[in-house]
């Protein structure tokens, strides 16, 4: 990993890059959930859900790129010149992880058309299934009104071939699933890999004038 060597020199590039992540403008796609086939409304859900995640994402890396700035800020206006250099490395080492977030929301974005891609596969699915089932039915309700009618031949030839239909779609919808689905797995991994931290970089040394004893330790809240 190449570490910047101060936030303040990418001060403008910074509030460039924040203002880049407009937030998602209002839509109607809950509505839209409520008329889904129960097949694939639980996918929809899941959707929706990652949709509220890479906001999350995008909000937290904006936020620690804010906090860089302001800790950096902050450091380098104290008039010491051991807490404004170690300000400004902690700031460097915050707007890093700040610009990670953002990356990592990108990749759950990209990961969603993979996973549209299945739930509109499973939105194509049903109405073979309905068919199929609503013939089913309407043999088994001819058999107890009129066993011996000239309509069940032509209802049960109907259902071989309706069954045939799902089982093609069937077979397309496995295939998709575990096709796409092992794509948004190594897409994530890829993904996570690139926003972990370089072992071999090194990290921010303190100032020597500047004990490490005496640096402010992080407390919970």
């Amino acid at each position: 990993m190449n570490r910047a060597l101060s936030i303040r020199s990418n001060k403008s590039k910074g509030n460039s890059g924040a203002g880049a992540g407009a937030k998602r403008g209002f839509s109607f796609n809950s509505l839209r959930g409520q008329v889904q086939p129960e097949l694939s409304r639980k996918l929809f859900r899941l959707i929706k859900s990652e949709n509220n995640l890479i906001g999350a994402h995008e909000t937290a890396g904006r936020e620690r790129v804010s906090i860089a700035t302001q800790l950096s800020e902050w450091g380098e206006h104290t008039g010491d010149d051991s807490i404004s250099d170690i300000s400004d490395k902690v700031g460097v080492v915050l707007s890093e992880m700040g610009e990670q977030e953002d990356a990592y929301a990108h990749a759950l974005d990209d990961s969603r058309a993979y996973l549209k891609a299945i739930r509109n596969t499973e939105k194509s699915v049903q109405p073979s299934r309905e068919n199929k089932d609503k013939i089913a039915d309407e043999i088994q309700k001819l058999k107890l009104k009129e066993p011996g009618s000239t309509r069940l031949p032509v209802l049960e030839q109907e259902l071989v071939r309706a069954e045939a239909e799902n089982l093609v779609a069937e077979a397309q919808l496995t295939n998709i699933v575990s096709c796409d689905l092992h794509r948004v797995i190594n897409h994530l991994s890829k993904t996570d890999r690139s926003c972990r931290p370089d072992k071999s970089s090194k990290k921010p040394m303190l100032p020597s004038s500047l004990p490490p004893s005496n640096v402010p330790k992080s407390r919970s809240y």
